[in-house]
């Protein structure tokens, strides 16, 4: 009996022994499974290859590492963000879409301190100042992949057929011209000269950075002239008018590639769409990009928005996180970001000689000019009434540009608004 308990204890401890050596093993298994996953919030995934070429690039160069995707509609994104982060969500990174939203994430303490990924990326003059686009208080918390170039594209086709040659770094007065001289008809359908679209920071921030003002002043009377020029070309039918655009939905994208416009301002994000939609046989526009137009002939300005990628503070995996943010702001992300076909925020030599000679791109010494301007300023520089702010002149623009209000009494309204924000205590 006592030969029967003493067997029986022993092949007791055996078997603890054994399940907890299993415990042991499932439990580094899981957490070695853990280190190596990375989920990472994004717009329209499939819609901006850029994601997919960072996610790519950064899984080749870290052997093991999965990375999921949680894909989110770009309409959408910023408000299902917030959500995400007041609820808790621990999504490890977060694409930051807008300014705005990106200073109330990191105001409210939803994103962890990027500051020292940032000075450790090496050679941090090649961000020319795009790193400037996340500096909150010091402080980074979310580093640029992307620092977009707002330029205007052109169809080749419709200036050959109009005889006309192609634009060069044109003055306002000298677009509006041509705009004119561009609008025909081409059977029974009308053929715009060129195409605004709805968003206002194309014609506002154009104007702020031309002018050295800004859009978080409280003061818009330097966009008076820019705003006439808007409307007068809208009324004289040389581009669609704002509310036709909106009523039916309109895409830039369409009114470009099925050739309905001959010229279009637009941000070099379209660069990496364009060359997409050509080898996928979805476009045969012949197209060149120059310069936006300036007030007067000779250095180039001009204004883009950052995209970047932050760390939720509630993140699963930190550590692989910031890894994965600081390559894609880096040298080789960058190159995965300019091998597609747009600008990234990291911009060296060796990096943007990626983006020029990338088949389907234009090799003219003016389409270089387009994509190194003189002065390449920010839509809106990360400030704690930015969101307010633009909340604000989205809504007094759209009554401008559907002339419900004119151009003078909309900027005194921007104005009075603005100011009542900007005196707003925090």
């Amino acid at each position: 009996m006592k030969k029967f308990l003493k067997l029986a204890l022993l092949s007791s401890l055996f078997v603890g022994v054994l399940s907890g050596v299993a415990a042991c093993g499932k439990g580094e298994a899981d957490d070695k499974a853990e280190s190596n996953e990375l989920s990472v919030a994004a717009w329209a995934y499939d819609a901006n290859p850029e994601f997919k070429a960072m996610v790519e690039a950064f899984e080749k160069e870290n052997e093991g590492v999965k990375i999921k995707i949680v894909d989110i509609a770009a309409d959408q994104y910023e408000d299902k963000v917030t959500t995400m982060l007041s609820a808790g969500d621990s999504t490890d990174v977060l694409g930051i879409k807008g300014v705005g939203s990106y200073v109330n994430y990191a105001t409210k303490g939803q994103l962890l301190d990027l500051s020292e990924e940032a000075e450790a990326i090496e050679n941090p003059e090649n961000f020319k100042g795009n790193l400037d686009g996340y500096k909150l208080e010091g402080k980074y918390y979310a580093l640029p992949f992307r620092k977009d170039i707002y330029m205007l594209f052109y169809n080749k086709k419709l200036f050959d057929d109009n005889k006309t040659p192609y634009p060069e770094n044109l003055t306002w007065e000298e677009y509006e011209e041509l705009a004119e001289k561009l609008t025909t008809e081409k059977d029974g359908e009308k053929i715009y000269g060129t195409y605004h679209h709805i968003w206002y920071p194309i014609l506002l921030c154009t104007a702020a950075n031309q002018t050295d003002s800004s859009l978080l002043d409280g003061e818009y009377g330097f966009a008076k002239e820019y705003l006439d020029r808007w409307i007068r070309m809208q009324d004289a039918g040389v581009t669609m008018d704002y509310s036709s655009i909106k009523t039916a939905s309109v895409t830039y994208a369409s009114q470009f590639e099925t050739e309905k416009t001959a010229m279009m301002p637009m941000g070099s994000f379209y660069l990496g769409k364009l060359l997409n939609a050509a080898k996928e046989n979805r476009t045969t526009v012949e197209w060149g990009i120059t310069s936006m137009p300036q007030n007067e002939k000779g250095a180039v300005s001009t204004y883009g928005g950052p995209s970047g990628f932050a760390v939720n503070k509630g993140a699963k995996n930190p550590e692989l996180a910031k890894k994965f943010v600081s390559f894609c702001a880096g040298e080789k992300g960058a190159k995965a970001v300019a091998a597609i076909g747009m600008t990234p925020a990291y911009q060296s030599e060796d990096v943007m000689n990626v983006l020029y000679t990338l088949d389907g791109m234009p090799q003219d010494e003016e389409s270089k000019k387009a994509l190194n301007p003189d002065k390449n300023g920010w839509e809106m520089l990360p400030d704690p009434k930015a969101a307010e702010i633009n909340a604000v002149i989205n809504e007094e623009y759209d009554l401008i540009m559907v002339e419900d209000s004119p151009v003078k009494k909309g900027i005194d309204a921007l104005n009075s608004r603005a100011k009542e924000v900007l005196e707003e205590d925090n």
